[in-house]
């Protein structure tokens, strides 16, 4: 079955219970009818662009299907598949309950600490060491700006 919506101002929400296909059509003047491209953020949802604010299709459809979101709360995807957008799926939790939810599924940062540079039990590259293997590598050229720097303030109190 698919549920049509109508978006403030100028947009037509259309989602397919069946396929979870989602279109974003404007009902604007000047692009009457026009499909809106979907794209992925860098955490990989799925955003559009809505009266010159990016949104996450995710929030758009929650909205439509279980009402406005109480303050404090946010959207979770209840299969923790970012990409299934099916009004089914997605629920209003608070933030601690989804943070708990990720960590359970295997989602959360702290399951990948690879991506923490920062993390310092030795599961991950010692920020130390980097920070330190970094200045070395870049010795010469920080002092030459120094010595850049010194010079011109000298010559300016001269």
């Amino acid at each position: 079955m698919v549920h049509e919506f109508q978006i403030p101002k100028y947009y037509t929400l259309r989602v397919d219970d069946v396929t979870g296909e989602i279109t974003i059509t404007s009902n604007s003047k000047h692009a009457k009818g026009r499909k809106l491209s979907q794209y992925f953020n860098p955490n990989g949802y799925l955003r559009v662009k809505l009266n010159n604010q990016n949104r996450q299709i995710h929030s758009i459809i929650a909205e439509c299907f279980l009402g406005e979101r109480p303050h404090g709360y946010s959207v979770n995807h209840k299969d923790g598949n970012k990409l299934n957008n099916r009004s089914g799926n997605l629920e209003y939790v608070t933030i601690a309950e989804n943070t708990r939810h990720s960590v359970k599924h295997g989602m959360h940062i702290c399951n990948r600490p690879e991506l923490m540079p920062s993390y310092k039990d030795g599961r991950c590259k010692d920020l130390k060491a980097y920070k330190k293997s970094w200045y070395e590598a870049n010795k010469d050229r920080i002092l030459l700006k120094v010595k850049q720097r010194y010079n011109a303030k000298k010559q300016l109190t001269d």
